[in-house]
């Protein structure tokens, strides 16, 4: 089987989107739109899992910046986020407005951080688009920079959700060979993964269960209210290392 080329597909999608609608448009489109509703729920999700203002977060795939923007005026630890595209890198930057936080623009699995310095990892919308044994490299490489007690949060499809079925028939309807891949993980992968890495799997929360407390209601664009407790729609995986 060919290796997809993430790198390749995500810069056509971008150029795509850039030439389309420009590129305040395009930042939102390229992360799949509502980035305003979508930060909220990610920032939520990490509060819900006790996120404090002094810890250390690692975004992972941070893309244009949706989940940074919200925690800048709450985060007084480190933030550090990485993506594949220096255009989103340096979009997040921009938006963010916190010179003292990191954004880096990485190839391959590395996350540029020392051993054992952050509190949360977080993968949101990144282990849907990446092969098994890359989603094991970044769980190895996650581990590393973790803290004893930190947790790594991962966003995944799940067969056993009805609701993420229509996204595998969309991704078999579509003959695009530059598609984006579209992966999705078991539950009995996530306890095999966390296994061999010694990671206490802490939470798999359905993507279709209600279960994280909304720091701020919000509306989606189809008109849908999300208040209270909310579910993220994709499955939530939560992985803590031992103290």
């Amino acid at each position: 089987m060919t290796r997809p080329d993430y790198i390749s597909s995500y810069q056509q999608t971008l150029a795509h989107l850039v030439a389309l609608h420009g590129e305040e448009v395009a930042m939102d489109l390229i992360v799949g739109g509502q980035s305003e509703a979508i930060g909220i729920l990610e920032f939520s999700t990490l509060r819900t899992l006790g996120l404090q203002p002094e810890h250390n977060v690692i975004d992972v795939g941070c893309g244009s910046g949706r989940l940074a923007v919200k925690l800048a005026p709450f985060l007084c630890g480190k933030y550090v986020g990485t993506d594949i595209l220096p255009e989103l890198t340096d979009y997040a930057r921009k938006i963010c407005r916190r010179d003292d936080w990191g954004f880096h623009t990485t190839e391959g699995f590395g996350i540029p951080a020392p051993d054992a310095s952050a509190d949360f990892v977080c993968f949101f919308s990144v282990f849907t688009h990446l092969l098994h044994e890359d989603i094991y490299k970044y769980l190895t490489e996650a581990k590393r920079v973790l803290r004893p007690g930190g947790k790594i949060v991962f966003s995944f499809l799940d067969f056993a959700v009805p609701s993420h079925w229509t996204i595998f028939e969309l991704t078999v309807a579509d003959s695009n060979p530059n598609r984006v891949l579209n992966m999705f993980v078991s539950k009995d992968a996530i306890q095999a993964w966390s296994q061999h890495l010694q990671l206490n799997v802490a939470a798999i929360h359905d993507g279709h269960v209600p279960w994280i407390e909304l720091v701020k209601s919000f509306r989606y664009v189809d008109g849908r209210e999300a208040a209270g407790v909310a579910e993220f729609g994709q499955s939530i995986g939560v992985l803590a290392r031992p103290e």
